[in-house]
């Protein structure tokens, strides 16, 4: 039952590449040519865009401030383990310093 899904799916792009097969083989010559160097020149307008936002002055657009700390530090102490070795170091701290 489950391969069933994927024979649908297959079937519908079938169709789809039949049908658009179909209205192609319609198109003359000419129309192909058209059809062709149209897309090429979208194409190679996309690509020169995305090679020209390397060059390009980047805007900064977000009003995030700068110099100024956002977020507490991630803290390194994930677990119970760590948690208890820390205390007892910095216990062990406390009375070195002490006395």
């Amino acid at each position: 039952m489950a391969r069933k899904g994927n024979h649908l799916l297959s079937r519908h792009y079938l169709r789809l590449h039949l049908w658009l097969r179909h209205r192609c083989e319609r198109l003359t010559i000419r129309q192909r040519k058209a059809v062709v160097y149209g897309l090429s020149f979208v194409y190679l307008i996309c690509c020169l865009w995305m090679i020209a936002q390397f060059f390009l002055p980047q805007k900064d657009r977000l009003s995030i401030p700068k110099g100024r700390l956002l977020d507490s530090p991630i803290r390194t102490d994930s677990t119970l383990h760590e948690l208890q070795g820390n205390y007892y170091l910095q216990y062990h701290q406390t009375i070195n310093e002490n006395g």
